[in-house]
């Protein structure tokens, strides 16, 4: 089974390449992209983005659901408006989930309750903690910016609101999606603190 589509490669690559820039960019009054910073965000996006929607689409195929990364293009474009003020949205797209699989005799339904829909959400954010904190361990430049935007991806997509990660997660498990955004500010607030 391959694990993504030539439309999910194309929408991950554009959603990559959205993401270096938006984290790249520096606001007034250095205005501009910070050409030594690409190559190390090149990397960075590349482990916590991919890795973030990697476990959201394994752990819906655990679930017997189809899963797919779509671009949001709307998200593209708020996330590069803001970028301009020095705020980093990012919400490039998402995996979404299916309650079917395609099978050899046409599909089967599979059960996708709260449980199920929060287990997923949670995956992505808890793979972005778990990296941060691993990362936080090391010093340097790159271990830092890797601390940092995994911790950043893990909070932004814990914020309460749907379709973000973290409107499932709290309708599943209150306390989970509680300790969940408090450790994943804990990572943001430590590089804030370093610059």
């Amino acid at each position: 089974m391959e694990v993504f589509t030539k439309d999910e490669i194309r929408d991950i690559v554009i959603s990559v390449l959205a993401l270096v820039f938006i984290f790249s960019w520096q606001p007034f009054p250095n205005f501009g992209l910070n050409f030594g910073l690409v190559p190390y965000f090149i990397v960075i996006v590349l482990v916590a983005f991919l890795l973030h929607e990697l476990a959201h689409k394994f752990v819906a195929r655990k679930f017997g659901l189809a899963a797919f990364y779509k671009m949001w293009p709307q998200g593209l474009l708020i996330g590069m408006l803001f970028m301009i003020f020095g705020l980093k949205f990012a919400a490039p797209g998402a995996v979404v989930v299916h309650p079917y699989r395609f099978g050899r005799w046409g599909y089967r339904r599979s059960k996708l309750g709260i449980p199920e829909m929060g287990a997923i959400a949670m995956s992505g954010p808890a793979v972005n903690i778990i990296m941060a904190a691993f990362f936080s361990l090391f010093q340097g430049q790159i271990f830092s910016y890797l601390t940092f935007i995994n911790g950043w991806l893990a909070f932004f997509n814990l914020f309460p609101f749907p379709p973000l990660d973290g409107s499932k997660v709290l309708m599943w498990k209150p306390w989970i999606w509680g300790f969940m955004i408090s450790i994943s500010l804990v990572f943001v607030i430590m590089f804030l603190g370093r610059i």
